[in-house]
């Protein structure tokens, strides 16, 4: 399995649960993760058609049909309640894939409710523009979030309540079929996490949540099976370390929702 260390991020190429194994027992703060859908996404349909569109390579992603997706998720979030610490967050985010054609999001929300961990929320992340679809076309994906059975959800700020829907466009120049934008991972971790806690993403892709820990001051942990991304990940960290001030300014704390 390769390494690669960039100032405070440790990527890993390989897979995940080979990854996740050697992860030491409670020592993770955060998990934030866009796993495959299940959905079997572009495998020749008009995902694949518009991202070679865009110059990204048209191919099925790892264990993103059912079965597969299912396999992997599930041993990932069995490796996450050991790895994390008792008051920690765990966020699948983003695998329902809009709302269809399958209930994806029913089942991590089940499944990151039993086998050591608690559900606890589910957010919207309301895209703005509707994407693909058909009938319903999508224009949201949501994000499921858990913390360890016995624990507390891990919160930076008790004085901060945020909405739980998100509004952001996604990036519209991208490396990965699936790339989020940095500040919706932003978000997530900057709410959940303070400095020098660790965060982990074992689905990294093309290390959208490695910039965003740079970004924030987190450790980050992330894994990916493909070497493409995983080149474009470690380009990516690298690249907002060079770009990040000498002198770290204020964190803007997040919008708090007025309570009535």
């Amino acid at each position: 399995m390769r390494k690669e260390v960039i100032g405070d991020c440790e990527l890993y190429l390989g897979d995940c649960l080979d990854a996740l194994s050697q992860v030491a027992d409670g020592s993770i703060d955060m998990i934030w993760t866009d796993p495959p859908y299940g959905h079997s996404n572009h495998d020749g349909d008009w995902n694949a058609r518009l991202n070679e569109h865009r110059g990204i390579e048209g191919k099925p992603i790892a264990n993103d049909d059912a079965d597969g997706m299912r396999r992997v998720v599930d041993g990932m979030l069995m490796q996450a309640a050991r790895i994390l610490k008792p008051d920690c967050c765990c966020c699948c985010c983003c695998c329902c894939g809009g709302g269809g054609p399958r209930p994806t999001f029913a089942w991590v929300a089940d499944r990151m409710d039993r086998e050591g961990l608690s559900f606890f929320h589910s957010v919207i992340w309301d895209k703005k523009n509707p994407g693909l679809g058909w009938r319903f076309r999508r224009r949201h994906e949501m994000v499921m979030v858990a913390h360890r059975l016995g624990g507390k959800l891990l919160w930076a700020d008790d004085g901060v309540a945020v909405p739980n829907i998100v509004e952001l466009m996604p990036p519209r120049d991208r490396m990965h079929p699936n790339e989020k934008p940095v500040a919706l991972v932003e978000h997530f971790v900057g709410i959940h996490t303070t400095g020098g806690q660790n965060v982990l993403d074992p689905f990294m892709g093309s290390g959208t949540t490695g910039v965003a820990c740079v970004n924030l001051g987190r450790k980050f942990i992330g894994i990916e099976i493909e070497p493409k991304y995983f080149d474009i990940a470690c380009k990516r960290i690298e690249q907002a370390y060079k770009q990040r001030p000498l002198f770290e300014p204020e964190p803007t704390p997040p919008k708090q929702e007025a309570l009535l």
